[in-house]
């Protein structure tokens, strides 16, 4: 059976991206052009996983008063012949309007600014509401993502969604992040270099000494770890106990944790100009899912070296394109083979 994608998203937004050519404090100036469109670290990477052909499901928190205009602007992405992969949206309807970001991009000097609204939306009341939803949605050997800002609160719906039999990734920050990874069991987590030092209790280097050293010490707690490097690429360390053949997804509490294996991964083909670094996060860890579940035996997840290389590398293209703006006009299937990636 096809293992389901599941986001979830707490904190999402609409994103309105603002182009002009050349701008100071103090100026006042025309645009170039805008785009607005509905996002959130979750849907992000429902967006992404569309783009790549991968059907996927939005569940999470959305506003009532946008939430069709939301439902209506979702048919995003390409698939491998063109066509758009399906979203759907399972979204729990709170009361309110979603919030707004903005990223404001100048592209005479080539630098951007976002300007992030605080979220709403998560109350107690509605995280009830949710998980009322959640209980018909995920099924076991799903693969549950939860993204964005999230309340502490948000610990027992991870629980929840583990004791279903879903695997867990999580990507978020802060003290729901430490919670969360405290009480083990995850799939994946996808830090960055700032967020991965804030676990341990420590400020970390961007070099891969550091950041296998870092990992060992959450490796009980998580399968895969996947650390985002900015232009060094991205690393994925796991445990020589995780590889062997195909294993549900389970926590690491016993065996030797002293070795760590790293696949370091980073783009080393044409380079163009970097036009909007949002969501690049979002897309690398779409297109290490994409690849990663491609084999998808009956009720397992194969974790083959091959495999979990070529899941770091699609990542890898798919942030990437993003960056650089290809996945706006270019299909996944005409981008991917014209992206180098070495690792």
């Amino acid at each position: 059976m096809k293992n389901k994608i599941i986001t979830i998203g707490l904190s999402p937004c609409w994103d309105r991206t603002i182009e002009i050519n050349g701008i100071d404090w103090n100026e006042h100036k025309v645009i170039s052009s805008q785009n607005i469109s509905p996002a959130g670290k979750a849907l992000n990477i429902n967006k992404a996983l569309a783009w790549l052909g991968e059907q996927s499901i939005a569940a999470g928190l959305w506003g009532s008063e946008d939430f069709e205009q939301m439902k209506k602007a979702c048919r995003v992405g390409f698939s491998p012949r063109g066509k758009a992969a399906k979203i759907t949206i399972q979204m729990t309807k709170t009361p309110g309007r979603t919030r707004e970001n903005i990223t404001v991009i100048d592209t005479a000097n080539k630098r951007q600014i976002h300007l992030r609204s605080k979220s709403t939306l998560a109350n107690n009341k509605s995280m009830k509401m949710l998980k009322q939803d959640l209980q018909k949605i995920i099924r076991k050997n799903n693969l549950c993502v939860f993204a964005g800002a999230m309340p502490q609160e948000t610990v027992g719906l991870v629980e929840f969604a583990k004791k279903k039999g879903a695997a867990v990734c999580v990507d978020t920050s802060g003290p729901a992040l430490k919670k969360i990874v405290s009480k083990g069991g995850l799939f994946l987590i996808k830090p960055n270099i700032e967020e991965l030092g804030e676990l341990i209790g420590s400020k970390i280097k961007n070099t891969e000494d550091d950041i296998i050293k870092a990992s060992k010490k959450l490796l009980n707690k998580v399968n895969f770890i996947l650390v985002s490097r900015g232009e060094k690429g991205a690393i994925l360390l796991f445990s020589p106990l995780i590889y062997q053949g195909v294993s549900e997804p389970r926590p690491l509490g016993s065996g030797n944790q002293k070795d760590v294996i790293a696949i370091s991964a980073k783009y080393t083909g044409k380079k163009y100009d970097v036009l909007n670094t949002v969501a690049c996060g979002d897309y690398l860890l779409a297109g290490f899912i994409k690849s990663y579940l491609a084999p998808r035996p009956a009720g397992g997840f194969v974790n083959s070296l091959d495999n979990l290389r070529n899941a770091l590398e699609t990542g890898i293209k798919s942030a990437t394109a993003k960056a650089f703006g290809l996945n706006d006009n270019l299909s996944w299937f005409k981008v991917k083979n014209n992206l180098r990636v070495k690792s």
